[in-house]
């Protein structure tokens, strides 16, 4: 109607006096409801994410394949060079 009355924040419009801090259903940022629902995500992610440990875990064990197969290498080019010396000395 006429713009005589005072209207109120809805949703995440800021509050009138400038605050920086949103406010929503929960209240506002920094409540305590916004800091369980903060610490609820960190569990959840603590819990229940398993990337990085699987990350970790993968490049463990391409670490340890590549240095066997070096390993593995080197010492089959040691008993290739070591039967040929065997092969010239009986000969």
């Amino acid at each position: 109607m006429s713009g005589g009355g005072t209207e109120t924040p809805v949703g995440s419009e800021a509050t009138p006096g400038g605050g920086d801090k949103k406010k929503d259903s929960l209240g506002t940022a920094g409540s305590p409801a916004h800091l369980i629902i903060k610490d609820l995500g960190e569990i959840h992610s603590r819990l229940l994410d398993h990337r990085p440990v699987i990350q970790g875990e993968t490049r463990y064990f391409v670490k340890e394949f590549e240095c066997k197969q070096l390993l593995t290498q080197s010492v089959d080019s040691n008993r290739g060079s070591r039967n040929e010396r065997r092969f010239f000395m009986t000969i």
